[in-house]
């Protein structure tokens, strides 16, 4: 008798996912987060940032990733200082998707890992803005300063916890006596002595002095468990220069300055500013293979009758050598971070104007004034910004090709794909700097910058077209000694924005814990502004149709974790 093919494949479907649907639980990946150590640096200005160290442990499986949320705050990510140390030694980039109402943190390329490793994430918040910091009442009048903020509560056990709150106090050491811990003037709500181990101590910042820093241990911590600091200062003891808000709600309980004593009983809490509403809801494998097994046979009907067509024309490719037949993807190399010394040769003009930090409208005016040059578009308007495509040449390199895709008909920006454009770009970078001693880096070009102004001043008739990205450059140089060049071109206001721009004021505080090389700047300071809302609408539909859920449908909208 003979069997068809489609009947053939239709079977061996169906006893695949069964035999996938028994098998699944002891071939599952069983991640565990082990520890979770968070560094708070707060600013005078009421700004700070937030460093968490995870250490997770997966086994049965690849680890790709995690889920982060319930921040109070949009984070700003700082990518520079996220990254992942694999089990193999290396350290690889993170990239790091806005979900909606999460962030998915997942290894960059791909990548996964089997034992332990760990995640630093860094970002920046505006914890004056959001509420975290104010001012307050005491009960016999005194006008006090708050701080309320906790870590992101996780949907698993941890072995322990601690956050250190870094103040902008400084002290004499990094040891503090214990005479100098009792003259600190805090207080504390009783709920955060009974379930903290807290101590003080000094930290070394970048400028070489020590600042006071609070230790909040927890040890055995359960599943979905808040750790919410409610601490209070003098008014003036902090000196911040912040707008800060009054709260006249939060006011101290109780008084809780001896912080080695046994813990006192847990008191109840008033009602807490945010609300946490933990809850899980995990698909059962034979209840997936259900919903998806009509599917897959419907796909296997279509692919079946494309087979029969492939079959026929399978024979006009006989003796075909396709070039990428031997070919092999790239593969990054991930070594040692930040080698002293090492730069990072041959960026196009874009990444350098990154790297240096310039604000996004100046990117893009260099973007345009190499293109100018090469006869492919013309100024039109520069606020907003508007040009004119030239049917002259067409542009041959890959960035030229995205930038122009993100104008509309009429030369005006299309927001989500000039975002598009800088995400890419910064990831490039990314890449290219991720081993590289960024302020070595940042030498190089400037000396590059230099030479390329003396080109620039030349004239048209001397420049010979010689070097990679020739006319961006002469660009960047002309742009660079004529400051008032494209001064005013502005971009939509979500492309305005940034994590250097965001984490910069006038009352600059130089926190601890700074990458090598002490820089405050980061080579991705623009990622998360580059997703406006139409952009991050699109993306957030089809990952949450498809992507989020097979991993996790109906998790939790605000507790971490969920490893994939």
């Amino acid at each position: 008798m003979k069997v068809s093919p489609f009947k053939l494949v239709a079977t061996a479907s169906v006893v695949f996912c069964v035999q996938l649907a028994l098998t699944a639980p002891a071939a599952a990946l069983n991640a565990d987060l082990v520890s979770d150590e968070t560094v708070v640096v707060l600013r005078p200005d009421g700004k700070a940032t937030v460093t968490y160290r995870l250490e997770w442990q997966a086994q049965g499986g690849e680890m790709h990733g995690f889920y982060f949320q319930g921040e109070a705050f949009r984070p700003v990510w700082d990518m520079a200082r996220c990254w992942a140390d694999l089990p193999d030694g290396t350290r690889s980039a993170l990239s790091i998707t806005n979900l909606g109402n999460k962030f998915d943190v997942v290894l960059a390329g791909g990548k996964g890992f089997s034992g332990k490793a760990y995640f630093n994430l860094t970002y920046g918040g505006d914890f004056a803005g959001a509420g975290l910091v104010g001012r307050t009442t005491a009960s016999d009048e005194k006008k006090l300063v708050f701080f309320d903020w906790g870590p992101v509560q996780w949907d698993q056990s941890l072995k322990y916890r601690a956050v250190r709150l870094v103040l902008p106090v400084k002290v004499q050491a990094a040891t503090l006596t214990a005479e100098e811990k009792a003259a600190i003037p805090v207080q504390t709500e009783k709920t955060v002595n009974a379930e903290n181990k807290i101590d003080w101590y000094g930290s070394k910042g970048d400028d070489g002095a020590y600042y006071l820093t609070g230790l909040f241990y927890q040890a055995d911590v359960a599943a979905r468990a808040p750790q919410r600091l409610r601490l209070y200062f003098p008014e003036a003891y902090l000196a911040l220069t912040a707008e800060l808000p009054d709260n006249t709600s939060a006011s101290p309980a109780a008084s809780e300055q001896e912080t080695q004593e046994e813990p006192a009983p847990a008191q109840e809490e008033p009602a807490p500013v945010r609300k946490y509403v933990p809850c899980d809801f995990r698909v059962h494998p034979l209840v997936a293979c259900a919903v998806f097994l009509p599917l897959i046979f419907v796909g296997l009907a279509l692919y079946t009758r494309r087979l029969a067509v492939f079959r026929k024309k399978k024979a006009l490719l006989a003796g075909m050598s396709w070039a990428g037949d031997a070919w092999s993807p790239p593969r990054i190399l991930v070594g040692s971070y930040q080698v002293p010394g090492k730069v990072a040769e041959g960026l196009h003009p874009v990444e350098v104007a990154l790297l240096m930090e310039l604000p996004l409208p100046r990117v893009a005016a260099i973007m345009i004034e190499g293109l100018r040059r090469q006869g492919l578009v013309e100024l039109v308007g520069e606020s907003p910004l508007q040009i004119r495509v030239l049917g002259a040449k067409k542009a041959e390199q890959e960035y030229e090709e995205a930038f122009l895709a993100a104008f509309d008909s009429e030369g005006r920006v299309l927001s989500g794909l000039m975002a598009d454009f800088f995400e890419s770009a910064i990831k490039k970078l990314q890449e290219k700097v991720w081993d590289c001693d960024l302020e070595a880096t940042k030498a190089f070009y400037r000396k590059k910058i230099q030479e390329a102004e003396a080109e620039a001043e030349a004239p048209a008739a001397q420049l010979a077209v010689t070097a990679p990205y020739h006319y961006y450059w002469v660009g960047y140089g002309y742009m660079s000694s004529h400051a008032d060049h494209y001064a005013s071109v502005t971009l939509p206001s979500e492309l305005n924005t940034g994590y250097a721009e965001f984490m910069r004021s006038a009352a600059c505080f130089s926190g601890c814990f700074s990458p090598a090389g002490g820089t405050t700047g980061t080579v991705d300071a623009c990622y998360s502004a580059c997703h406006n809302a139409c952009h991050s609408a699109c993306h957030n539909a089809c990952h949450s149709a498809c992507h989020s859920a097979c991993h996790s449908a109906c998790h939790s909208a605000c507790v971490s974790g969920d490893a994939h």
